[in-house]
Formats: structure tokens, sequence, C-alpha cells
């Protein structure tokens, strides 16, 4: 049955057909070989969608993201940004990837820090005598950490997926998140000074501190949801609400950017994603049914269970890279993780380890071709055709490549703040 599965779903990927429903026809063609009703389908895909609480977030969390994109949260994270590292050389291009660790930590989307970031830096880096191709490529590449830093969508998928904790796997997202970032820094800093990008213009104290006090508002908004959950104090998506709430309060009345009209792109926007996720989640719930059905997680587990970690990782993160490249990230998650969590286990990976490595694998989807969606939103924003972008990227996916080698390898990078916290 697991041949069919697979051999269904890869036909329906070589002809087109979109991942979500792939996932579905290969579904039912699996179901129909092993002689089950057809009504199994329905009745794996309405439990897969609504048996789980901390689902409820990520309809949330995309509003929350939206919301703040459009209350005027990036234009501030980004001038708070370039009061910390603007009069470094290239220091347009540290701003522009510190302010994505920013605001990547209140939108949770790579999508929409590239879009948020990328409008405002991209012309202002290109007005300064930077390259828009190298403009670009720092903006997407830098995109991917609205995904690894929290709250993250894709790390709710995680939890979803294998029942890690929530709050344990947003505290694990910090140091691997400015581990990229950092390195990120340093090769835009290189190759800035290579090239005599200029510095940014002296702030003075008087604006530095207006800046500061502008952007706390926003910056509250991840004290409030990350220290929350991580305390106990509420769930997930408990924060996922107050973070629709709080972040609507801030950019009516505090920034005064968003307006009553504005709710309806906002709300038109967040329904279709959220219907895209949904889909894909009830889908990718009959689909991981399947696998467990035919044992596949448990022979896996046995075929891979006397490897180690130094070897099965290497081809794990392989794997991840590869898949990256055709799937998005959140669909290549829900494929590959119910079959390799239970072999990660068996080798005595840490889940939030294991987490990390996966995230930050499929993180670098968003980013490569032919379906980065970060690549194409980069395209949009900056005119440029992708094949300008994905070679202006070289020496940051080479960065990118070290960062996920460390984190891999190096387990207290992702452990080292979820035990602190007592997790």
């Amino acid at each position: 049955m697991t041949l069919t599965l697979f051999t269904v779903f890869a036909i329906c990927i070589l002809v087109g057909v979109p991942v979500v429903f792939g996932l579905g026809i290969a579904s039912l063609a699996a179901i129909l070989y092993q002689g089950l009703p057809p009504l199994a389908l329905p009745q794996r895909i309405i439990p897969a969608v609504s048996d789980n609480f901390s689902i409820v977030a990520i309809p949330l969390f995309i509003l929350a993201g939206n919301i703040v994109g459009r209350g005027g949260m990036g234009d501030r994270m980004i001038k708070l940004a370039n009061v910390f590292v603007g009069r470094s050389r290239g220091g347009l291009s540290s701003t522009n990837i510190v302010a994505s660790m920013f605001f990547g930590g209140i939108s949770g989307s790579a999508t929409a820090d590239t879009s948020a970031i990328g409008s405002i830096l991209i012309p202002a880096m290109v007005r300064r005598g930077y390259d828009r191709a190298f403009a670009t490529a720092v903006t997407v590449v830098s995109s991917p950490l609205g995904t690894i830093i929290p709250p993250s969508i894709i790390v709710i998928v995680y939890c979803w997926v294998t029942e890690v904790s929530v709050g344990a796997m947003f505290a694990a997202g910090y140091l691997p998140g400015l581990l990229i970032g950092g390195l990120l820094i340093a090769t835009g800093w290189f190759i800035s000074v290579k090239r005599g990008y200029p510095v940014s213009d002296r702030v003075s104290m008087r604006e530095a501190l207006w800046i500061v006090l502008d952007a706390i508002p926003g910056l509250l908004t991840v004290v409030i949801i990350i220290g929350g959950v991580v305390a106990g104090v509420f769930t997930a998506t408990e924060a996922g609400a107050i973070a629709v709430v709080y972040g609507t309060l801030v950019s009516m009345f505090v920034h005064r950017e968003l307006k009553i009209t504005d709710f309806r792109a906002i709300l038109r926007d967040s329904v279709i994603l959220t219907g895209v996720v949904a889909l894909i989640l009830a889908f990718a719930g009959a689909f991981g049914w399947l696998i467990a059905f035919d044992r596949v997680p448990y022979t896996a587990a046995e075929l891979l269970g006397g490897l180690s970690p130094a070897i099965f990782l290497p081809g794990y993160m392989i794997l991840l890279v590869i898949l990256g490249t055709f799937l998005a990230p959140t669909e290549a998650l829900i494929i590959v993780t119910p079959i390799l969590f239970p072999v990660a286990l068996a080798l005595g990976m840490d889940p939030l380890h294991f987490g990390m490595v996966t995230i930050t694998c499929l993180a670098l989807g968003h980013i490569s071709p032919p379906v980065g969606l970060c690549l194409f939103v980069g395209s949009a924003v900056s005119g440029l055709p992708v094949k300008d972008i994905v070679k202006a990227l070289m020496p940051f996916y080479v960065a990118s490549a070290l960062a996920v080698v460390i984190i891999a390898y190096a387990p207290f990078v992702s452990t080292s703040v979820p035990n602190l916290l007592g997790f």
C-alpha cells in the first residue's frame, strides 16, 4: 500500500497537480488499493483538522501577521535595527537582516517578511548605491528567520505532527535563529566591504531614543506571545488570539496606520492562506494515517535504529534539502516527519533538536529554486528575474548551510534555552 501511496503522489507532482491535491489523490488511491471503503478518506480528514486545539493557533497567527504587516511595525523594526547595526560598513545589509529577525518574531511568516521588509529596504539600498540583486538577496535569505524565530506556523505544524510541546519548540528557536542571523550578517558585511558599500547615516541620540520608544509597542508583541507561552500563562492558541487583539490595538490606536477599511483585505488574505494550510493538514492527516496503518514508521525505526546520529543526520538533511527544492516547507515536513521522527527517537535524538534540524533545513526551501516562495516575492518586489537573485544568493547559501550543519551537530544550540526554562 505504501508503494501505491508514494507512486501515485509522485505521479501527481510530476504532472503538475498541486501538492495538497496530490496528497488527497494518493491517499484515496491507497485506500481503494487496500480494499478500504472510500469514506475512510473523509473519516481521516476531519479529525486531522478538528481534534487538535493547537491547530487553531495557525489561522490566528496568520491573521496577526497580516495585521502587523499592514500596521506599520515593519517600518519601525527597520529603523530600530538601523540604530543598532547601521553604522557598520554596508550597514543597510545588516539592518535588513536584523529587521527580519525582529519582524519575523512578530509575524512568524517568511513571505510576509520578504514583502514588508523588501518593499522598504530594497529601494532604500538601491538609492544608496547597493546592487539591486544583492539588496534583494539579503532580503530573501533573511526572511526564513521568521519561520525559525518564534512564533512560527511551521513550528506549530511540527508540534501537531509529533506532539512535542509548542512552548518548548518556541524556546528552541532562538539560538538557531541568532546563529543563522549572525552568519548572514557576517557574509553581508564581507561582501559590502569588498564592494565598498556605504555606511548608513549617523542617527542622533535624541532620534535613536525616539526610534527605540516608538518600536517598543511592537516588540512587546513578542514578549507577550512568547513570554506567556513559555511561562505557561496561556497556550499557543490563546497567544495567537492575544496577538490579533494586541496587534490591532497597537496598529490602530498607537501607530494609527491601520484603518477599519484595511480589514477587508487583511481578512481576505488570511482566509485564503488559512484555507491552503487547512487543506494541507487535512489531506496530510489521511496521508499520515495510511503510512502509520502500513507500519512504515516502525519498519523505518527497525531498519535505521542501528545507525548513529552522525550517519543518520547527513542523509536526513540531504533528503530535506532535495524535498525543499520541490515542495513548500510545511508540505515536506508533513510527509517526512511522521516516518523519520520515530527513527530519530530510536537513535536517542532530542525531539527539540530533531525539530530544529528539520525546520532549519526546510526553511532553506523558502529561498531555493524552483519553488521557493520568498524568491518569487522578492522578484515581484524588486522587479528582477529569479535567476539573478539566485546568483546573488550563492554566498548566503554557503553561510546558511554552515549554520544548519552547526545546528545539526551541536544539539545544545537547540536544547539549551528550553532546558534553562525547565522544559
